[in-house]
């Protein structure tokens, strides 16, 4: 059931981009414009993994760090694998850190296999949706990626299951499939399960 959904989703995505770039090959214009946006990166998660995801990452009360990742297809990433965990220089109820080479190690096998790091996840303390907003650090970690060609996103999370996905430079959209997930706004989404 779940292989039949995401045929759908990537079928439906597929057709959709087609259209769009038939639509801007036919359309004629006598000046010019600004070209239209490119058609976002779409994250697609299921509710289940995200349920899952959410205890790794609250199973103390440290902060922890998780790298997500799965297959793409164009702007299509679908998120559906933990990456091997990182090991941890430093970590409190409030910061996690990790050193550019314990990093490396868990990213240099997940682009071996040919895949690439769809999302930094991390936790919060606190509960609630404005306990998942990005710190200074955040902002500043995932910035550095993302103005190093990374088209990784962040992801936050907390105890009581709120989950933000958020981004620095990239243009992005998440679908979160599946039941026992409701969007509060943009981006930001609570688990119920």
């Amino acid at each position: 059931m779940k292989i039949k959904i995401y045929r759908l989703l990537i079928k439906w995505l597929l057709k959709e981009m087609r259209r769009l770039k038939r639509k801007k090959a036919t359309r004629v214009e006598a000046r010019p414009t600004v070209p239209p946006e490119q058609f976002p990166q779409t994250f697609v998660i299921e509710s289940f993994f995200l349920s899952e995801l959410i205890p790794i990452l609250t199973r103390g009360a440290n902060e922890e760090m998780h790298f997500l990742t799965g297959p793409k297809l164009g702007p299509i990433r679908i998120v559906c694998r933990l990456a091997a965990p990182v090991p941890l220089n430093r970590q409190s109820p409030v910061f996690v850190s990790a050193s550019a080479k314990s990093v490396a190690s868990v990213l240099i096998p997940i682009i071996e296999q040919g895949a690439e790091l769809h999302i930094c996840a991390h936790s919060h303390p606190g509960g609630g949706a404005g306990a998942t907003t990005p710190s200074g650090t955040d902002i500043g970690c995932l910035g550095k990626l993302q103005k190093n060609g990374s088209p990784a996103i962040g992801c936050i999370v907390t105890r009581d299951g709120y989950v933000r996905f958020f981004s620095i430079l990239t243009n992005f959209h998440v679908m979160v499939l599946g039941s026992g997930v409701k969007e509060i706004t943009k981006n930001v989404f609570h688990i119920t399960r």
